[in-house]
This record gives C-alpha cells, sequence and structure tokens, in this order.
C-alpha cells in the first residue's frame, strides 16, 4: 500500500498486505509523517477541523431559549420568539398547528410539557412533515412540511443574517459547548489516532496536576524497553515540570483549563512554578501575598518553593501577611504604624529577632503574643433567613 491507495486489489485471502504509510488498507485512514505540529490545536495539521483547534463551538442553549418553565408558550416561554409584544403572529401559529398535531396546549407551561414534545418545539420534526395552518386576515391556508425546531429556525436566521444587531442578538441564546466532532479535544481524527499506552494525547491533558503526576510516573512500566529510551528525557521533564505545579499547591488544577478562568493566586504560582523549572539564577522575583486562598498544607509547600527558588542563587521578595512566611523570611521589613495614609515608614527591619524585639511594631506584638484577636463572648443572633447555593459546579466547585 502506497500514497494510501491499496496495490494490487482481488489478491488472494491468505496474501497479507503491508503499508509504506501510517494506512489502513481496510477503510483508507491515512497519517502523512507524524511530527510535533500535528499534536498542536494551534497548527492546521492537527487543530480540529470542525472548531478550529477551539475545542467548543458557540451553539444556542435550550435553557436559555426557554429560561422560565413556569411560563407557557401562549405567555412567552419560547424568548426568542416572544420578544416582540405583542408576539409573531407566524410564529404563534406555528406552535398552534404544533399543539393540534401533538396534543399539547399552548396554555401548559413548559415543565408540564412532555419531554418528546419540548424535544419537537426545540429541534423540530426530524424530516416528518406535519401540518402548519397559517391566517393572514382574509384567508386561511394549510401546508404540509417538516418543522424546523425552534433552535433550527434560530441557526438559518444567524447563517442567513447580514445584520450585525441580529448577530448580536442572536448570541445572546448561545453558550460555549464542547464541539461534537472532536469532543473537546481540539485535534482532529489523525492527532486523535496517535496512542501511547492506550492514551490519545489529548487524555492526559484533560486530569488534574496530581492524577497527571501519576500518570507520567507510571507511565514508563508501561513502555517497551526500545519506547523507554526514547520517552525518558522527555517523561524526565514532564514530571519534574509537574512537580512543581503540584509544590506550589497547584494540584488540583486541570491541566486543559483555559487562563480566563484562573484566579490571580493561581496564575501567579503557575508563573512562579514556570521559573523554578527555567533554573535561572541572580534573578530578582516579586511575589504579592502568593499565600492568599490556600490550605495550609499547600501553603508549606508554597514556602519550600520560595526557599527553593531562593537557594538557587535569587533574591524574592514577598508582600506577606501570613505568619509562617514571615517566620520564615531571612529579611523583614515591617511597614506601618498604621494602614494606607496613616503609614508608610519603615517601622522595623531585620532578622525575626530584630522585629521581635521592636517595642513599636504592631507585628512583633502580635507574633510575641503580647496582643490577640479575641474570640467575641458573645454572638449576634441571626434573623433565621439563610443563603444557600446547591449544585455548584463550576471550575473547582463539584456538585457542591
Amino acid at each position: 500500500v502506497t500514497g494510501g491507495q491499496m496495490k494490487g486489489a482481488g489478491l488472494p485471502p491468505n496474501r497479507i498486505v503491508f503499508s509504506e504509510k501510517f494506512a489502513c488498507p481496510v477503510s483508507g485512514f491515512t497519517i502523512e509523517e507524524i511530527e510535533p505540529r500535528l499534536f498542536s490545536f494551534n497548527a492546521p495539521q492537527g487543530a480540529c477541523s470542525a472548531c478550529d483547534g477551539l475545542g467548543e463551538k458557540l451553539l444556542f442553549d435550550p435553557q436559555l431559549v426557554v429560561p422560565n418553565e413556569a411560563l407557557s408558550l401562549k405567555k412567552g416561554a419560547v424568548v426568542p420568539w416572544a420578544k416582540s409584544n405583542p408576539p409573531s403572529p407566524y410564529y404563534m401559529q406555528v406552535l398552534s398547528s404544533l399543539a393540534r398535531a401533538y396534543g399539547f396546549d399552548l396554555e401548559t407551561p413548559w415543565s408540564e410539557l412532555a419531554p418528546e414534545q419540548r424535544l419537537i418545539i426545540l429541534h423540530g420534526t426530524g424530516g416528518m412533515p406535519v401540518a402548519l395552518t397559517f391566517k393572514d386576515g382574509r384567508k386561511e391556508y394549510t401546508v404540509n412540511k417538516a418543522f424546523e425546531g425552534v433552535i433550527g429556525n434560530l441557526n438559518r436566521r444567524l447563517m442567513q443574517t447580514d445584520s450585525a444587531w441580529m448577530r448580536e442578538e442572536l448570541s445572546k441564546f448561545q453558550t460555549a459547548q464542547p464541539c461534537e466532532t472532536c469532543g473537546g479535544k481540539r485535534l482532529n481524527e489523525k492527532a486523535l489516532a496517535v496512542k501511547v499506552a492506550g492514551e490519545d494525547i489529548a487524555g492526559p491533558t484533560q486530569l488534574s496536576v496530581s492524577a497527571a503526576l501519576e500518570f507520567f510516573s507510571t507511565l514508563d512500566a508501561k513502555l517497551t524497553p526500545q519506547q523507554s529510551q526514547i520517552a525518558k528525557a522527555i517523561l524526565k521533564e514532564i514530571n519534574e515540570r509537574l512537580g512543581f505545579l503540584n509544590n506550589v499547591g497547584l494540584d488540583y488544577l486541570n491541566l486543559d483549563r483555559t487562563s480566563g478562568t484562573l484566579s490571580g493566586g493561581e496564575s501567579q504560582r503557575i508563573r512562579l512554578a514556570s521559573q523554578i523549572g527555567s533554573g535561572l539564577s541572580g534573578v530578582l522575583y516579586v511575589l504579592d501575598e502568593p499565600s492568599i486562598g490556600l490550605h495550609q498544607r499547600d501553603n508549606d509547600m508554597l514556602l519550600e518553593t520560595l526557599k527553593r527558588l531562593r537557594d538557587l542563587g535569587n533574591t524574592v521578595i514577598v508582600v506577606e501577611h501570613d505568619e509562617d512566611a514571615i517566620r520564615m523570611a531571612d529579611h523583614i521589613v515591617d511597614l506601618g504604624p498604621g494602614a494606607g495614609v496613616h503609614g508608610g515608614e519603615v517601622v522595623a527591619q531585620g532578622t525575626l529577632k530584630d522585629i521581635l524585639k521592636s517595642k513599636k511594631s504592631l507585628t512583633a506584638a502580635y507574633l510575641n503574643g503580647t496582643r490577640e484577636i479575641e474570640i467575641p463572648k458573645t454572638r449576634r443572633k441571626g434573623n433565621g433567613h439563610k443563603l444557600t447555593v446547591e449544585g455548584a459546579r463550576a471550575n473547582n466547585l463539584k456538585n457542591v
């Protein structure tokens, strides 16, 4: 087989056919030469052609099309069709015809309609013709044709319109959803056909840092001696980088998280991990409260990472209020005596012992225990009201 084409078709069934290419003689599926750009969603050779390597597409969301399920169709449950006041007669006549054909009432709340009735309204009749009756004031006529569905109607209008205003209006009912072709993996079928230990390249990138670290640290045992020799240097680099992320308290982050969803502290610690991995020395680093939002265990790991950065021959300046960070510092500069316009003076500086001897430093007073924030002896009584958040499922929250 050469160039993806079979030579000598009609060969005896006991003849074995080999290929000069990465090709399947049965299906004709062919991969060109395997090279790094094949595995990059930023390159046309590797990107999914349906979503251009984004992994998601803007699609009309049924929950935005029908945001209030307590409303009936007559009262405007389908928001894109009910935005005009009164609602468009054309769309209401279409819904009336569907109601007659599929046995539901326009006065029935959306939440009480049968699932198959909702499916027909939103996604159409699937090519099956239905009698649609229209009245234009003087005459009435009926046509038998398939109904495209509300979402099909919105898709068609979006494709056909040249109006920027109309596109903006329709985009209000869209959300980013995983691409149906690549399943959110951002790569084309050729890139995903290449597997190592049964996994394509997109699989490990969907894991958290800690899970990916476990996967790659045990991967060598699943390879042949030849594969292990080839992968040795690459695996060493991957495990080191994942270890750096793990050590700065980012073990819970998924590797495919977009940068826009990261908090300021998470972004800062990612940059910190990359700097440690670079192995630079003689650099001045300034960090602004890197411990914000960290669990105490993760905070200890962060401080060890900062010490490692220092030991590489760098200067690390940290703006911090965390007690452990203050006690660990080689040199402390205490600014005060108050906050904002009431501060700005160097109250004390030096080692931890020097700071603890200072009589002017509020920080020293709290570190010494001569001052403390007391637990209130009496608490305010609540009014009995409460706000409850249920089913939170964004980023790090897993159905809380």
